[in-house]
């Protein structure tokens, strides 16, 4: 919850795509090797943003980590095709992100690891649509938890099952929802 990642995700995806950085780091790091990674990437999150760190990794003790990789441009280099592949994707449904409390989003998609968006799921079967949700991320999360934090998340989204809502900067009651809904299908 500190972290605001999947630490497991997070230290497989660099050992799968970087064995030879992880290696040199380990070196220098030893046995708490990826706690200290782990603590460093939420840090590089913290003061330079999700995206950033997405886009243009991490250097620690001289080795320089990527978090991610992009779609290559083509299919002509196999090596950059296959640590495309190695991403990682995850859904974390209810996950409770607070040190303070037991709230939770509907759900978290991740990128190896690393929290990219969250929503909030509503249901016209059970009384509530998009709007209960917008209220929700309003009044009840709060924009301080290091979840929630401009920058930590690239979006959070509104969603029930006729209309998707997007803000990628939670503030309160001052938050803005855009449509995100580009009609039915």
């Amino acid at each position: 919850r500190a972290l605001c990642l999947l630490p497991n995700d997070v230290a497989d995806f660099v050992l799968a795509t970087q064995p030879k950085e992880w290696q040199k780091l380990k070196q220098h790091h030893g046995a708490g090797v990826k706690e200290q990674f782990l603590r460093r990437v939420a840090s590089e999150i913290e003061r330079r943003g999700t995206l950033a760190v997405l886009r243009n990794g991490i250097k620690d003790s001289g080795c320089k980590l990527k978090l991610a990789y992009f779609r290559p441009a083509s299919g002509l280099n196999e090596e950059t095709g296959r640590l495309h592949a190695a991403n990682l994707f995850s859904v974390v449904r209810q996950l409770r992100y607070s040190e303070k409390n037991e709230k939770s989003p509907d759900l978290v998609l991740f990128l190896n690891g690393i929290p990219i968006f969250t929503a909030e799921l509503k249901n016209p079967l059970t009384g509530q649509d998009v709007e209960d949700a917008i209220r929700q991320y309003k009044t009840d999360r709060d924009p301080r938890e290091p979840l929630l934090a401009y920058g930590r998340c690239l979006a959070h989204f509104a969603v029930d099952p006729d209309l998707v809502y997007v803000t990628t900067h939670l503030e309160r009651s001052k938050t803005r929802f855009l449509p995100f809904t580009q009609g039915k299908f």
